[in-house]
């Protein structure tokens, strides 16, 4: 009976990578993935800027960080599920990913130091996300 299951388990899980045919639609995926985490990004960064201002109290951040950091570590976990189909795609998909680890990353933090009461700290601790979600936005416009 465990077995079954084990087998059941193991064939569902395997079954959600979604493989990409072709280079422009592993580009595609790409582009949408970029795109989903730089909102993430923005909103998190929107909170921040509220914070700064002080117009946004730390329980409301910290759900709106935390929902923003789950979002982006869906997508980054829906992405590196699908196959890419070269070695031309492969290079995107490494250039992709180590943006969407920084911004979970980055993410991550500012849900750590919200958390924490350090809202004051919230825009130092922002800046290298800033540069990622250029980054994000540049790459979901090129892969659009």
């Amino acid at each position: 009976m465990r077995r079954g299951v084990a087998l059941l388990l193991a064939l569902l899980t395997a079954s959600c990578v979604s493989p990409s045919r072709t280079d422009r639609d592993y580009e595609l995926k790409a582009g949408n993935s970029a795109k989903a985490v730089a909102s993430s990004v923005a909103t998190a960064l929107l909170g921040v800027e509220a914070a700064r201002r002080h117009r946004a109290p730390g329980p409301y951040l910290s759900v709106l960080i935390a929902s923003a950091e789950e979002d982006a570590s869906s997508v980054q976990s829906q992405f590196d599920s699908v196959q890419p189909p070269s070695a031309h795609a492969d290079a995107q998909r490494a250039e992709l990913d180590d943006l969407l680890s920084q911004a979970v990353e980055g993410l991550a933090l500012l849900r750590i130091t919200v958390r924490r009461g350090e809202l004051d700290q919230l825009d130092t601790k922002a800046r290298p996300l800033r540069a990622v979600l250029v980054r994000l936005r540049t790459l979901s416009e090129e892969w659009q």
